[in-house]
């Protein structure tokens, strides 16, 4: 529960603000190893032999397992010190490193990611539940907006792996975090404070099993398409299995007295419009970092060191935007900067796809801008927009699905845009591979737009519903 009514004068301490900087800074090492990796594709595909439908679970795999992970946190968070959960997160981001630096085949690497992706999915909830449970509700949205803004700096990823890959190639970019890690690792063990008491929850394991079964199932699917088409019987095979384990764990979630995720939250109409635009946001923001390093590398030809270079204006960007969303929220309510973020991320999608045929480095780093403008203004908004609709209880529970429909959509994000580039190299008919990717790519764009197109409409009927309520009372 909240807790700012207990707090004099709504301050924070100063060990909170230390161990939030620990969390955080641990968490964007975690992120910005993943965001970094993407612009290695092109280089993996060649070193290690494989294809980009196999290259892509180096960021859709790590993902997959931090969403799994993250599905955990609220009973990892009642049964377990704090303090003991990072240290685990800490050794285990170490080992994963330390695997991925040393790796000679696919297989080690990937296995080096998916452990560190157990690591974020461990550091992740612990930034945030800190803060939606130590920080005064007052002052919620800003320091919010500061979580976001830390993990959101690893948006430099692309632009760190591209210069680093260029000029010192791909095993540097993991040596040059170790040193950040460490220094976060102490940040976290000497400030984290337990200011909630340790309880025996029963672990629902069966739901665990029903959810794993959810995300892995899907995410199958779509590896499955990749290789062999959308007409894939497999493919469909796989995802009907998928929601079948889904209506699975509803069922036991309401049926268990003490389930993973409590669904109750979802009888909250504007959580679930804020919980589902949060799933899209993050799945196009991962979408869009997966897709375009790759198609300056592989359609433009360009090396690295560009491809990552034309995210960073959009980075920073988003870097400087978010705290001012933060504090827009605060002062003018969420639905100015939602709408207006979610209306410039919609205008960026159109301008990738219409001037595709003319696209440029310049370009894209343009349109890249305007992209991040608007998701700095939408993405941690929408977060303390939809945990506000949530009763104390309930909010441990609504931080565990967030983080875990994070992580999770990203993992599908990257999946669907190499799923569809693949499939046009598969069905090139006689295409160059530069021209079949282009095509790829076109219908990637086109997937976005559609997807930030169903955003906005349902930030239209949240930002309604709260006019109603409002009016009601």
């Amino acid at each position: 529960m909240q807790t700012d009514q207990f707090i004099p004068n709504n301050k924070v301490s100063k060990k909170t603000i230390l161990a939030i900087i620990g969390t955080g800074v641990m968490s964007f090492c975690g992120i910005l190893l993943e965001t970094a990796m993407n612009v290695t594709f092109p280089t993996l595909m060649h070193v290690f032999g494989v294809s980009i439908s196999a290259v892509q679970w180096i960021t859709s795999g790590y993902l997959l397992v931090a969403s799994l992970v993250m599905t955990l946190s609220s009973y990892m968070h009642k049964r377990f010190k704090l303090k003991q959960i990072f240290a685990w997160a800490v050794i285990l981001f170490f080992i994963g490193l330390f695997l991925c630096v040393s790796a000679t085949n696919f297989p080690v690497l990937l296995i080096g990611r998916l452990i560190s992706g157990v690591a974020t999915g461990m550091t992740t909830p612990l930034l945030f539940g800190i803060i939606n449970h130590d920080i005064p509700l007052q002052k919620l949205g800003r320091y919010m907006a500061i979580g976001a803004i830390i993990v959101s700096m690893a948006s430099v990823g692309p632009t760190y792996g591209g210069i680093i890959l260029y000029s010192l190639g791909w095993r540097a970019i993991f040596w040059i975090v170790l040193p950040i890690a460490l220094i976060a690792s102490v940040l976290g063990l000497l400030n984290i404070e337990q200011t909630r008491p340790v309880e025996k929850p029963r672990l629902d394991l069966m739901g665990f099993v029903w959810l794993a079964g959810v995300f892995i199932l899907i995410s199958l699917a779509f590896n499955e398409a990749a290789v062999h088409g959308w007409g894939s019987l497999n493919f469909w095979i796989l995802l009907l299995l998928g929601l079948v384990a889904g209506g699975l764990y509803v069922w036991h979630a309401r049926h268990f007295a003490f389930p993973l995720i409590n669904i109750t939250i979802f009888k909250y109409h504007r959580f679930v419009l804020s919980f589902v635009a949060y799933a899209l946001c993050q799945l196009i923001n991962i979408g869009m970092s997966f897709l375009l390093p790759n198609y300056g590398q592989l359609v433009l030809g360009v090396n690295s060191l560009l491809a990552g270079l034309l995210l960073l204006p959009g980075s920073l960007l988003r870097l400087f935007l978010m705290p001012f969303g933060g504090v827009v929220l605060e002062k003018r309510g969420a639905a100015l900067p939602i709408i207006t973020g979610i209306s410039a991320t919609l205008i960026s999608g159109i301008l990738f796809f219409s001037f595709q045929s003319i696209l440029s480095i310049p370009l894209m780093t343009i349109f890249y801008a305007l992209f991040s403008g608007g998701f700095s203004l939408t993405f941690s908004n929408l977060l303390t927009d939809g945990m506000k609709q949530l009763p104390g209880k309930l909010k441990g529970d609504g931080n565990a699905a967030f983080n875990a429909i994070q992580q999770y959509s990203g993992s599908i994000g990257a999946s669907l845009m190499a799923a569809f580039i693949s499939i046009s190299e598969i069905n090139a008919h006689g295409l160059s591979t530069v021209s079949a990717t282009a095509r790829g790519s076109q219908n990637d764009f086109l997937v976005l737009i559609g997807l930030e197109l169903v955003m906005l409409v349902l930030q239209i009927v949240n930002f309604r519903k709260a006019r109603k309520q409002i009016g009601a009372n």
